[in-house]
């Protein structure tokens, strides 16, 4: 079965010159489009992948009718002669312009930058991953499993300092990674990169990354055969270095990260935002989605439903730390979270009451929290943490799943590792949503009986929200925190319907 199918639609048939494995491919000339829709199964869905409009002038009222009609991010396009009526609909529909014209480049293309799976990893500065050599006149250190500590003269010119682990098939062949290296700096101390592929046991390419550019995205790899590869990691400069992640990201030329068409960013701070944002059929509400923990691989989640729901969204994934700190942190960090929010409620123009927030697990915390910042018409959450203080002070709590990530969390937040800091970080998500008007912001709620995670504070949440007059859906299912996730995202997205259908028949 092919991976990805493609509607061709043009006045040439591109057919005879498709010999693919992998693509699907269909074509129709753009007066025949009609009647092709016609003999699928449903003619108002679009069943292909993507649309591919091989045509060099596009001034059709009927195929940009179409188009605005069919989901955003799966139109491909070359043209420049467009009619400002077309050209304004495929800017809406997020259509991707392509450099190529000839069918094997488009095709590459397509496969290599445009293919739906999320490949993005963390190589990590920790024990299991980090050879420290430390030079002489600097000191080394490790603060938790996140940070790597070097202090010191290092000299003048680049001496190595360690080396990552790595695996051979971190990189698949002939493809190419988009990288950049989440650490601190102090006084004149610079860190360079050197990525070394090796082939039967003898060096085949050198790639390397130096200074201020390893804090933008860099494309390394894409070596036709290779059998393994090291990261070796230098420094010159007086001063120190705290190095947390290596961030890996099977590269998309531009066409996004994780997802085609997602957005990448850093903060003032060096923080990395991910967002993606998809208008959906252009009508509110506008569902905003945060990930839970992702401790192993990067990644949005609720992808799936969200596109089934078929309602604009937008989606976050916390890649800080080892797994995500719950979407929360400074207060730049924080206040770009809203205005990305705030940019999509815009895009579609929607109000306040025609957003809702939602999340399970870590990514419940961020629902309730911008809430007092959104003022949402509805949340949606389910096996919400709430107390972080408490939860990542707990020595007992179940490291099967997170390897000691709750103390790089508390070491991230609170800038130390102290237990005097517990108290303090329960109340950042309390103090925060104190002054909320929870009566006009009806909440649905999913938790587990046996909640090992955090479910001692539940109770807490229970109250707060009854003395605030909330209207609560609450729903109990028996067991720990990390089981009935089926029934977890049926719940969720059962809620999303009826509140999607209940605003839609209103404003009607």
């Amino acid at each position: 079965m092919a991976d990805i199918s493609v509607l061709q639609i043009g006045a040439t048939d591109w057919t005879p010159k498709i010999n693919h494995n992998h693509i699907d491919w269909h074509y129709t000339a753009v007066l025949d489009l009609p009647t092709f829709l016609a003999q699928q199964r449903d003619p108002y869905v679009l069943e292909q992948t993507y649309v591919l409009l091989t045509d060099n002038i596009l001034d059709s009222t009927l195929l940009s009718s179409q188009i605005s009609e069919w989901p955003a991010y799966r139109t491909l396009y070359f043209a420049e002669d467009i009619t400002d009526d077309f050209q304004h609909i495929l800017d809406e529909r997020r259509a991707f312009h392509l450099p190529e014209k000839a069918p094997e480049a488009i095709i590459s293309r397509i496969l290599t930058d445009l293919q739906l799976r999320q490949v993005g990893f963390q190589t990590r500065f920790s024990e299991t991953q980090f050879i420290p050599l430390p030079p002489n006149n600097t000191h080394f250190k490790r603060e938790g499993r996140f940070s790597a500590q070097f202090n010191g003269d290092f000299g003048t010119k680049w001496q190595q300092i360690g080396q990552l682990k790595t695996y051979a098939t971190d990189f698949a062949i002939a493809k190419a990674h988009d990288v950049w290296l989440d650490y601190e700096q102090s006084g004149t101390v610079e860190v360079q990169l050197e990525f070394v592929f090796f082939n039967q046991g003898k060096i085949q390419t050198t790639q390397t990354i130096s200074g201020d550019a390893l804090r933008r995205l860099n494309t390394i790899g894409d070596v036709s055969d290779y059998q393994d590869y090291q990261v070796l990691v230098y420094a010159r400069g007086n001063g120190g270095l705290d190095l947390h992640v290596l961030h890996q990201r099977q590269s998309r030329h531009g066409f996004g990260l994780l997802l085609p068409g997602d957005h990448w960013e850093l903060t003032e701070e060096n923080e990395e935002i991910m967002s993606y944002f998809n208008p959906g059929d252009r009508k509110g509400p506008l569902i905003v989605n945060f990930s839970g923990l992702r401790l192993h691989v990067d990644g949005f989640e609720m992808l799936g439903p969200m596109r089934e729901l078929g309602t604009p969204f937008l989606l976050f994934t916390d890649t800080r730390t080892q797994g995500g700190a719950f979407e929360i942190g400074t207060k730049h960090y924080e206040e770009r979270v809203v205005e990305i929010i705030h940019q999509a409620m815009a895009a579609l123009h929607l109000s306040a009451q025609e957003v809702i927030l939602t999340g399970y697990s870590m990514g419940s915390l961020p629902a309730i929290y911008y809430a007092a910042d959104i003022k949402p018409g509805a949340i949606v959450i389910a096996k919400p943490i709430i107390n972080i203080g408490t939860m990542t002070a707990n020595p007992e709590f179940p490291r099967e799943f997170n390897q000691d990530w709750t103390l790089d969390l508390r070491r991230y937040l609170a800038g130390r590792m102290a237990l005097d800091d517990t108290e303090a970080l329960n109340q950042i998500l309390w103090e925060h949503i104190q002054n909320v008007d929870w009566s006009k912001i009806p909440v649905s709620l999913f938790t587990m009986s046996q909640d090992e995670y955090d479910g001692q504070s539940l109770q807490q949440l229970l109250t707060f929200w009854a003395t605030r007059d909330v209207a609560l859906t609450h729903v109990i299912a028996e067991g720990p925190h990390t089981v009935k996730i089926p029934e977890m995202v049926a719940f969720i997205t059962a809620e999303l319907t009826k509140l999607r259908d209940d605003l839609r028949q209103e404003a009607n």
